[in-house]
């Protein structure tokens, strides 16, 4: 029976009715990609050969129909589909009326292609041209509209020309000398291309495609990207400088820890892949790194795999998780930068392959609870794409990659800050020699002295300080932070700081003094302290001071000091008080030399004797953690008749020689760490010879517990009667003492130098859990992945890039969906160009300065992007514009906008590179440096759609009333129309600022409106007696053309 038979009348139409229904729920498992149980359904007379022989439909006989009972029934395991909800009810009448009908075949009807043979899955060819054919791209389009009869639109006007490429190629606008360029276009290119700000202007078109963000979280936690992840933003702009192969640039993203493991420059690309770190679940992570990896590089959604089957690709659910163990093993860390050793102050984000034996199994239907551990997954590319795929092969590390500390510069640094320490301590010892062979001889009294009360009838002496605080005395007093207020006749400290808010007595104070201050605490937060220090040097890592607190615990007054920024809190200076918020104290205290008085509201409270004194510091008034107000302050020169206290710890204070025996043991401590530390560097060293690591090792051990032990000696001269610190000193030096009896055995190893750190797995993890080293092998499978992108044989990765490049010079890419050039995506309008393009790309050594300037220099680009006077039959027959008979008009992108107004005013900061900054008006900085992340990104950016730090292949463009207002009201935007207004000499300014800013000349009409403007708004200056008139006015009409379309346009 012929299957060509025809549609019966009143019968569902099979093309309209039923063949979308398909394509939609069924292809994906029984179409021209994939055949399960051997069943085609993309066409009726496939729908009727069956399954492997046996048919699925009985003509005529719905109910005999195995179609219909898989499409209907209530078995799960038996429905068909098996994904998803059910097809509806309409959707399976009309199955069955077409099968009722005797499941008719419509003629002519075409089985679904083979994907293989998809547009974008076939490598690019070179277009052969004779010698003198001129710009291949020319050639191309010229031919194509030729065919179509299309027009061009002349070239543009050379201003706009000019303006065009210095936004597009280093995304500044020209100045008005760089508009009257008369040299040769390609001159101009030339210079352009090799400007450094050109890697500035296209390094933030790519950190768009490849995600850049700066690292996230809550508080210090570190979730998302990672800190310091601006050296892989350098990395960008350098390399798209040096004009580096786009192909060597993809294998450096990938892979540079495989391919160029001791290359710190190199290094630095990865920090494409540590951008996607996730603290909290793997999956997401790895989730990330695939999605983007294959969005990126190779425009395939290979994240529709991941729960099944692409449903239009040809990528499998298996194809998914091979990508995922390209990934597997892969980790981050942060490596040391010579110079720096603390970590949150620099660091190089970097990945390795850290669990190199991890296994990676499907999850069923993409839940990773669901692993199927039956089947290990081998690393792979997409089956479909794997022919020139290259073998995966193990690479063996240099000793300085896998154990950092070996590296020269971590031991010279390392070495240099306990080689510092020796010098410090050697300048402490002489000192305190010096002083104890000055000191006179002391003999102190076995009982103190009574309390004597300072007279207060005694006349005034040298010094004397006297305020009220009712007003501000900037002579007097230096205010540090915003959080003071005059108010009530007090002066408050409003927030409660930790030193950040204080008050610094700008006179030099005497070495001894008597001071009297009545204040009020109003509040805070935890210690609720209120503090007068003096003796404060200049570092503020030196001082003594009196404090009152109201921490509920244990409130209290006491006598502490801060020596070297470490602050000790005597117990011998500490009293019992119950301070309470709201009740207002008067605290006076007298200090002779190292002896301090006190009393509070009128009862004396203690003496104590401070270990020493440096007089001549400051003094400072502040409140800890604590809201305060303060009354007034008396101090003044501590007559010598005035008798004090004696204190009890004085007879126990040390003695000038017992300082000179604590500092000492201080410089022998610092010694023995110097010892300690090269005979560990020279451990590590012999990491790669085990023959002589245990010896080496031996040594190290040795070395390091004498210097703990040296170090535990110190620390109980130095405790003196505090009993705690004390305990601990010699807790520390049994424990040494122990180790190095294991030593003398031969057993018992060093602390390895944790020279880099490895990002937290998961929040549980804690970073001294880490091995200090890392594998000596890397699983070379992200090297073997970088290569497969970057082939030539790789139909995708050239035509991707050039699709990108190509979007951002024409405003309009010519792929349509830039991440998706799998079978969704519909051969474009100048396929020829975009593969004629790609093999020229890939030709030229992946040369994107080649790229541009292949575009830029093409007439193409040059065209006028005006329709006006455009040739009627061609903006009929081609509105959109897809065979380029004239330019597109493209917004600025945010960061142009910006950068444009901080360089026409003549202070744009163009220092390049180094860690991101805040944003900010008073930023100087090109946006490109801007921290820009979930929680920062600057708002006048993120007004003119500033780049998603989760996705932005292509920024999308709007034109919205707020950005006219942002433009009109923004501090920056204002500040720097006046500066570009001032900047304009001579009477010709409306034709001045027009060029300037517009990059061309004012029409008549124009003229006239902005002359008559120039008037008005001097007018109105005058009239409201402002200063320089002429020159306000002058600024409105600029601050007016920047809201202009043509300022924020490309024209």
């Amino acid at each position: 029976m012929s299957l060509c038979i025809t549609l019966t009348a009143g019968a569902a139409d099979y093309l309209r009715d039923i063949k979308p229904v398909l394509k939609a729920r069924c292809y994906a498992c029984h179409g021209a990609l994939k055949q399960k149980a051997g069943l085609r359904v993309d066409t009726a007379a496939n729908i009727r050969k069956g399954a492997k022989g046996e048919a699925i439909v009985t003509p005529g006989k719905p109910a005999d129909s195995e179609l219909l009972y898989r499409l209907t029934t209530k078995d799960l395991d038996e429905r068909m589909p098996p994904e998803g909800a059910a097809l509806k009810a309409d959707e399976i009448a009309a199955i069955k009326e077409w099968i009722a009908a005797g499941a008719p075949v419509p003629k002519e009807e075409l089985a679904e292609a083979d994907p293989r043979a998809h547009w974008a899955f076939q490598v690019p060819k070179k277009m052969l041209l004779p010698g003198d054919a001129g710009n291949l791209i020319d050639v191309i389009l010229d031919d194509r509209r030729a065919a179509r009869g299309l027009k061009t639109q002349p070239e543009a006007e050379r201003t706009i020309l000019i303006r065009r490429l210095y936004l597009d190629l280093i995304g500044l606008p020209p100045t008005r000398a760089q508009l009257a360029d008369t040299r040769p276009w390609n001159a101009i290119v030339d210079e352009l291309l090799k400007n450094p700000q050109h890697g500035e202007r296209w390094g933030r078109h790519w950190m768009d495609v490849w995600r850049y963000t700066d690292w996230y979280g809550l508080g210090a936690q570190l979730r998302n990207s990672q800190k310091h992840i601006w050296h892989w933003r350098d990395w960008i702009v350098e390399s798209l400088n040096a004009d580096k192969g786009y192909d060597r640039m993809i294998l450096e993203m990938l892979a540079a820890d495989e391919l160029a493991p001791t290359d710190p420059k190199a290094l630095r690309a990865t920090g494409f892949l540590a951008r996607n770190y996730y603290l909290f679940n793997r999956t997401t992570w790895l989730d990330a790194t695939i999605e983007h990896t294959g969005k990126a590089f190779i425009g395939l959604t290979l994240n529709c795999a991941k729960c099944h089957d692409h449903k239009y690709d040809p990528i499998t659910h298996v194809d998914y998780y091979r990508f995922r163990a390209i990934f597997e093993p892969h980790q981050v860390r942060l490596d040391p930068v010579p110079g720096v050793i603390d970590f949150e102050k620099d660091g190089l984000p970097r990945v390795f392959d850290n669990h190199l034996d991890i296994k990676t199994y499907l999850h069923l239907r993409g839940d990773p609870k669901n692993p199927d551990t039956n089947r290990v997954i081998q690393a792979g590319v997409p089956a479909v794409l794997s022919s020139f795929a290259p073998k995966i092969a193990p690479v063996r590390l240099p000793i300085s990659a896998y154990a950092p500390a070996t590296r020269d510069y971590v031991r010279r640094d390392r070495l240099a800050v306990v080689e510092a320490a020796v010098v410090a301590a050697k300048k402490e010892l002489d000192a305190a020699k010096k002083k104890a062979a000055n000191a006179p001889k002391e003999n102190p009294k076995p009982n103190p002295k009574p309390i004597l009360k300072p007279k207060p009838e005694k006349p005034a002496t040298a010094f004397e300080v006297k305020d009220d605080f009712s007003k501000a005395n900037p002579k007097l007093w230096e205010v540090i932070g915003k959080g003071w207020k005059f108010q009530d006749g007090a002066l408050h400290q409003t927030t409660a700081t930790r030193d950040a808010e204080r008050l610094v007595l700008r006179r030099p104070m005497p070495r001894d003094f008597e001071l009297t201050c009545r204040y009020t605490h109003t509040g805070g937060s935890m210690y609720k302290s209120v503090t007068i220090r003096f003796d404060v040097t200049p570092d503020r890592k030196y001082a003594n001071y009196v404090y009152t607190s109201a921490h509920a615990p244990g409130p209290k007054l006491h006598v502490a000091y801060e020596r070297g920024g470490v602050n000790t809190y005597p117990a011998e200076g500490r009293v019992s008080q119950p301070i309470k918020i709201g009740t207002p104290y008067t605290l006076r205290f007298a200090v002779r030399n190292r002896l301090v008085n006190v009393w509070l509201n009128g009862k004396f409270q203690l003496a104590y004797t401070l270990p020493d004194r440096k007089p001549g510091g400051r003094l400072e008034l502040s409140g800890f953690d604590a809201t305060v107000a303060f009354d007034d302050i008396t101090i003044r020169s501590l007559p010598t008749d005035v008798k004090l206290a004696q204190s009890k710890n004085a007879t126990t204070r040390p003695k000038p020689a017992n300082s000179v025996e604590t500092l000492t043991a201080k410089l022998a401590a610092a010694e023995a760490k110097v010892v300690s530390l090269k005979a560990i560097f020279a451990a590590e060293n012999l990491r790669h010879k085990k023959s002589h690591l245990k010896a080496a090792s031996l040594v190290a051990a040795k070395r390091e517990a004498e210097a703990v032990k040296a170090a535990g000696e110190y620390e109980l001269l130095a405790a003196g009667k505090d009993a705690k610190k004390a305990k601990a000193a010699k807790t520390k030096i049994a424990n040494a003492e122990k180790k190095l009896a294991a030593v003398a055995k031969g057993a018992g190893g060093y602390t390895p130098i944790r020279a880099a750190k490895k990002a937290l797995e998961t929040p549980a993890h804690k970073e001294a859990q880490y091995p200090t080293t890392y594998p000596e092998t890397s699983t070379g499978r992200r090297l073997a992945l970088a290569r497969w992108i970057a082939s030539k044989k790789n139909p995708l990765t050239a035509r991707v890039a050039v699709n990108h490049v190509w979007l951002r010079h024409f405003g309009e890419p010519l792929v349509e969906s830039v991440f998706d050039f799998g079978l969704r995506a519909k051969r474009p309008v100048q396929a020829e160009l975009l593969d004629a393009l790609a093999a020229e790309f890939m030709e030229s050594g992946w040369s994107f300065r080649h790229l541009h300037r292949l575009i830029v220099t093409s007439r193409a680009y040059r065209l006028s992007s005006t329709t006006a006077g455009a040739d009627a039959k061609t903006l009929a027959a081609d509105p959109n514009n897809h065979f380029y008979w004239r330019m597109n008009t493209r917004r600025m992108e945010a960061q142009v906008v910006r950068d444009s107004l901080l360089h026409l005013a003549g202070v744009l900061d163009t220092k390049m590179g180094g860690p991101s900054v805040n944003p900010g008006d008073a930023v100087r900085r090109r946006s490109l440096y801007f921290k820009h992340s979930r929680d920062q990104q600057d708002k006048l950016l993120k007004m003119f759609n500033d780049a998603d730090h989760l996705q932005c292949y292509r920024r999308s463009e709007s034109i919205v009333p707020q950005q006219a207002l942002a433009l009109s009201n923004s501090k920056l935007a204002i500040e720097m129309s006046g500066l570009i207004a001032k900047k304009i000499e001579g009477e010709e300014f409306v034709e001045s600022v027009f060029e300037i800013l517009l990059g061309r000349k004012p029409d008549s009409t124009e003229r006239q409106e902005c002359l008559k403007t120039l008037g008005e708004l001097e007018a109105e200056a005058k009239k409201e007696k402002k200063t320089n008139p002429a020159q306000r006015a002058r600024r409105g009409l600029v601050h007016a053309l920047l809201n202009h379309n043509d300022f924020v346009s490309v024209r």
